[in-house]
């Protein structure tokens, strides 16, 4: 049973995202009554796009004290394997984003100043649709550009780059030679 301090980090990393969306004039929502599908939140760019109106995203997120950041500029995360799994698919119908907030180990998460109030942190997001299989039982390390900003710039892009329609794949079937692969006559 995760602790109480692991839920309250969750729901910080979730409402954080939203605040930062609801700043952006991002429509924001829960995608599902309960976590079945490993996603949080439900980001939508309320506009049209190439090939896509009001572009979608579920973004599933995680809260971490113990967040790296390498030298390459990228940020470092355990994610459990089966969230993995389910962000790396190629067929959801709405595609998968994971979103992970670095959070200070000790001190405020939150500060006053006389112009506002400041959530303490940094965050970044990746999509690891069509990402190997894992070889690891338990977790899989991933890697999340500095550069996709949890920010009005940072998820506009995501919003654009993942949340617009894509072609379904289609398995390569030539009609006239359906009776040679079901085992039918010829005609």
């Amino acid at each position: 049973m995760p602790s109480r301090d692991n839920a309250y980090q969750g729901e910080f990393g979730e409402a954080w995202l939203r605040a930062v969306a609801a700043g952006c004039g991002l429509l924001h929502g829960t995608p599902a009554s309960i976590d079945m599908i490993k996603g949080d939140v439900l980001l939508t760019l309320p506009e049209q796009v190439p090939g896509s109106n009001y572009p979608t995203v579920i973004v599933q997120v995680k809260t971490d004290v113990n967040l790296r950041r390498g030298s390459d500029g990228r940020f470092a995360y355990d994610l459990d394997v089966a969230t993995y799994d389910v962000l790396r698919r190629e067929d959801n119908t709405v595609r998968r984003v994971l979103a992970v907030i670095g959070l200070p180990r000790d001190g405020e998460r939150v500060r006053l100043h006389a112009e506002g109030t400041l959530l303490v942190g940094r965050g970044a997001w990746v999509s690891l649709e069509g990402a190997p299989s894992s070889s690891n039982s338990t977790s899989q390390v991933v890697y999340l550009p500095e550069s996709n900003t949890i920010d009005g710039p940072g998820l506009n892009r995501m919003l654009r780059m993942y949340g617009v329609r894509i072609s379904t794949p289609v398995p390569d079937v030539r009609p006239w030679d359906v009776s040679k692969t079901t085992g039918g006559g010829e005609q």
